[in-house]
């Protein structure tokens, strides 16, 4: 509709103005995407829903209020609307209006006789000289005038250079404080049954369980000795100190920190940037779980931009050093925590950390003091020292783009893995530095070349990628060196056609590469893969109403990083009991002779947007990996293995209802994210089918064929054909033999919930999620179970003549009674002591589903002194809320830290919930 309002006249115009007078209106040039004015071009108020035509020379007038939002070029074009760009409809028109004064009459003739005209010999309009139109066309001031010939000169502007200096600090602290630890019973002593009566047995006779007696029967005889500075206890009597719980909790309240300091200096030639240094200072303080262990980190960056000639020059610089009390490399947190765990509540592990002897002090010579598996003669037993530099060009030669990327990276790494003398296993102590150094060189240089238009562009992309790679440890315990050398070249080469025709926009894209590498038992020279998507929009002619639909494949091909540690595997050669024995020295053979990972992927989604603000998505893939690598120990030797295949497949879907206006100033933004997967083993090679990759000898998650990835596999109850419990005679529950999968720690779904409230200056960010489904075992509660620290184990033990619902080896149903803790039996013989150390795998099954609020986040900034400079300041609380069907610790948690040990808990690490506070200040 075309619009043109100068052809309103007087007596309508009087009356559109008197009833207009109240409403406001925003004019002026709409230009398309070239900046050009462009006709019939619909402006959409955003705010108020009402939408008009630019005219013929791209004018428009729209209804607008102050600090609306305009949008045109189906809304890659916005503008906000401030109160003085407002004006009423009857200014407008009238300013359209061309007005002229009356014009003076005069004689030329009279003119010409009584004028004096000003001539001036030295002006360029009257100089026998012309101006190059070489000259610069704008210019505040003369840097030279330069004669070319006789009669014509050149004249240069004078730019300005301009030094800037500019960065910002932040400074942030934060509180951390431990989710959910296993519970415990607080009641009953160090001690085991004995004639059919509770003993207390002292921390002398070596006793692990905590089977004694209740104890608030018991009471300090006074007399100090090594093990207790209030005495030994004694049956309660008149005189005597009632017997007090130690709390042997190692987990309290931390505080860490963390300053960063930039500063940019930057040189202008005019608004062109010649010249830019940064400079990044950092340094971190991160507590680690335990009130006396913690990290720090100190870190500096620079980097360098400059033009020469044409060339955009890049020089990055990166050093970093990272400095710990301990690390938990040898399960040195997950032992202590362990230990704080089983200590009998009738022990103190922190009154005294040695004996007279100068062994140490623990409650049984076969557990450990948790304060002194921290006891150390050095400050730090770990050291990591980062070098990076990194060199990029760029250069562009028409429609041809040259880069090239050159980088080198220098990685130390030091451990000091220890135990000292009397350590529970390692009675002599045991030493072992581990020294890591990686050297790693990157080299990628491309090439870029594009032809076309933005309706129409092709470009053809061919990148040479060489990465040299050097990693040398070293262990002294072994007194052995590992070598590791690869050197892989990649060739890429990539052809992109993008088309755009009013509301119509597709893109493809076509490639292959070749990877080569000496590592490698088999290179590989086709590695296709495509993608491409179609997106229609406007449909219906609805404004910004779109869809879009895209597609993927891709076939790729690596190797297992060298500079990765393998190490924790040796865990699977230990039963749980043997815990302590854990120390882990061997690393990989070789990473030579594998063939390599090959994985073909594809995925397949949409996307439709309602409007502005509702976005709807989904993909579907599928991944399916071929000969994946995994270790295995082969004569005592850890070797890695090409030894199966497995296929991740699943689909996600996310909403987003973006800028939801609530009130003036108000908006909301609400994302929610619907996800699903599971990983299936295929073909496993002959002989290792059933292998575990990660756990202990008695629990590990498996690769089996058929079953998910990382499938839980344990002991179990033997039952009969119909499912029910087979009771042995003692009346308990019968183990079976062997092994079986127990347990699929993968999740039913997971879902995302992502909130962000504007208000003014102030944001409030909400971060939560809900996981559905899965299963982890709980070793932590087995294994407290056994000795009598568990809360079920104190609340059941008085459990009396019970029967337990299942058959008898006849067929005949149970009806023995039995009772969960008979003081005239042996210790081993009660509900929770008799199946072992584990106990029965299959028991310890427990939900995975959680929810939890990741974070919390509130944002404000304030402007200084009317200028640039600003401040902003962010409250923040990490893990605040989680909500957890198992016992134990967060779900989320790995089993002694490692990469494959998401659904085994054997004492895993609590998380934290994080009280934080962020100052930055930008100048």
């Amino acid at each position: 509709m075309r619009k043109n309002y100068l052809l309103l006249l007087l007596p309508f115009t009087v009356t559109v103005l008197q009833a207009q007078n109240s409403t406001l209106y925003y004019s002026g040039k709409f230009l398309n995407h070239k900046d050009k004015p462009q006709n019939f071009l619909k402006v959409y108020n955003k705010n108020s829903g009402v939408y008009e035509l630019t005219d013929e020379e791209g004018f428009a007038i729209i209804a607008a209020k102050p600090y609306d939002t305009l949008v045109w070029n189906q809304g890659k074009s916005t503008q906000i609307v401030v109160s003085y760009q407002l004006r009423e409809l009857k200014n407008i028109l009238e300013s359209q209006v061309e007005k002229k004064n009356v014009q003076e009459i005069y004689n030329k003739t009279y003119d010409s006789l009584v004028s004096q005209k000003n001539y001036d010999k030295f002006s360029i309009e009257n100089a026998s000289t012309i101006l190059n139109n070489n000259s610069d066309r704008y210019f505040n001031s003369v840097r030279k005038i330069k004669q070319r010939k006789d009669s014509m000169y050149v004249l240069k502007e004078q730019k300005k250079w301009t030094l800037l200096l500019n960065g910002g600090f932040t400074s942030s602290l934060d509180v951390k404080s431990h989710n959910a630890l296993p519970a415990t019973q607080n009641k009953y002593v160090q001690g085991r049954s004995g004639n059919g009566t509770l003993i207390w047995n002292d921390p002398g006779t070596n006793e692990v369980f905590s089977f004694g007696p209740d104890i608030s029967t018991l009471a300090f005889d006074g007399i100090p000795y090594q093990y207790d500075q209030n005495g030994r206890l004694v049956p309660l009597a008149d005189g005597n100190k009632q017997a007090v719980l130690y709390n042997n909790n190692l987990f309290q309240t931390m505080v860490g920190y963390n300053n960063q300091l930039n500063v940019n200096t930057i040189i202008k030639q005019g608004y062109k940037e010649k010249f830019r240094l940064s400079l990044d200072l950092g340094q971190q303080k991160n507590q680690l779980y335990f009130i006396d262990q913690f990290n720090l980190i100190n870190s500096i960056k620079t980097k360098l931009n400059t033009d020469l000639g044409g060339y955009l020059v890049k020089f990055f610089f990166n050093y970093e050093e990272n400095k710990a009390t301990n690390t938990n490399r040898i399960g040195l947190f997950n032992r202590a925590f362990q230990n704080s765990l089983l200590t009998p509540v009738s022990f103190s592990n922190a009154q005294q950390t040695f004996l007279d002897n100068g062994k140490q002090r623990s409650y049984s010579q076969n557990a450990d003091n948790p304060e002194f598996l921290f006891v150390q003669d050095q400050k730090y037993r770990y050291q990591n020292r980062q070098r990076q530099f990194s060199l990029n060009a760029d250069k562009t030669f028409g429609n041809f783009k040259l880069n090239i990327v050159q980088s080198y990276e220098s990685n130390f790494i030091w451990n000091l893995d220890q135990y000292q003398p009397s350590t529970y296993g390692f009675n002599n102590g045991i030493t072992s530095k581990r020294e890591q150094n990686n050297r790693l060189y990157h080299s990628n240089i491309q090439g870029r070349y594009e032809l076309g238009n933005y309706n129409f562009k092709n470009v053809f992309n061919l990148n040479f990628i060489l990465n040299g790679i050097k990693s040398d440890v070293y262990n002294s315990l072994i007194n052995k060196r590992y070598s590791y050398q690869r050197t892989s070249q990649d060739y890429i080469f990539n052809y992109n056609m993008g088309l755009r025709s009013g509301d119509f926009e597709a893109d493809f894209n076509l490639g292959n590469s070749f990877y080569v590498s000496n590592t490698s038992d088999k290179n590989n020279y086709w590695l296709p893969k495509a993608a491409g998507y179609l997106r229609f929009k406007d449909i219906f002619d609805w404004y910004n109403y779109e869809f879009k639909i895209s597609g993927n494949y891709s076939h790729l091909s690596s190797e297992p990083e060298i500079t990765r540690s393998y190490a924790s595997y040796a865990s699977t050669l230990l039963k749980a009991e043997s815990y302590y024995r854990y120390f882990p020295v061997h690393e990989v053979e070789s990473f030579k002779g594998l063939s390599n990972i090959n994985t073909k992927e594809w995925k397949i989604g949409g996307k439709i947007n309602f409007g502005y603000s509702i976005s709807l998505e989904g993909e579907y893939f599928n991944r399916k990996t071929e000969g994946d690598v995994f270790p295995v120990f082969d004569n005592n030797q850890l070797r890695l293995k090409n030894m199966a295949d497995h296929t991740y497949s699943g689909y996600e879907f996310n909403f987003a209802y973006d800028r939801l206006f609530l009130a003036n100033d108000f908006f909301a933004t609400n994302k929610i994210s619907f996800f699903k997967y599971k990983d299936i083993v295929g073909c496993v090679i002959s002989g290792y089918n059933n292998t575990s990759i990660s756990g202990f000898q008695d629990i590990y998650k498996t690769l089996a064929e058929g079953e998910v990835l990382g499938a839980v596999k344990g002991s179990y109850f033997e039952r009969n054909s119909e499912g029910q419990l087979i009771i042995d005679d003692s009346g308990f529950p019968k183990k079976a033999a062997g092994m079986k999968i127990i347990a699929d720690p993968t999740p039913d779904f997971v879902m995302k919930f992502n909130h962000n409230l504007v208000y003014k200056r102030w944001i409030l960010d909400i971060n939560w999620e809900w996981k559905k489904g899965g299963q982890i075992w709980d070793g932590t509660q087995a294994v407290m179970d056994y000795y009598g620290r568990s809360y079920d184990s104190g609340e059941e033990r008085n459990i009396k003549n019970y029967v337990f619902q299942g058959v008898l080896a006849n067929g005949n149903h149970n009806q023995t009674l039995v009772d969960f803790y008979d003081p005239h039996q042996n210790v081993h013989e009660n509900r929770w002591s008799r199946y072992g150390y584990l106990g029965v795998a299959e028991t310890y099954i427990q939900k995975a589903d959680h929810i939890r609020i990741n974070n919390i986040s509130l944002s404000t900034f304030f402007p200084l002194n009317n200028s640039q400079r600003s401040m902003k300041i962010t409250l923040y609380v990490d893990n605040i809320m989680l909500w957890q069907a198992n016992k134990g610790v967060d779900p989320n948690q790995n089993f002694y830290d490692t990469d494959n040990g998401r659904g085994l808990d054997f004492f895993n690490l609590p998380s934290f919930k994080t009280f934080g506070c962020i100052v930055s200040f930008k100048f």
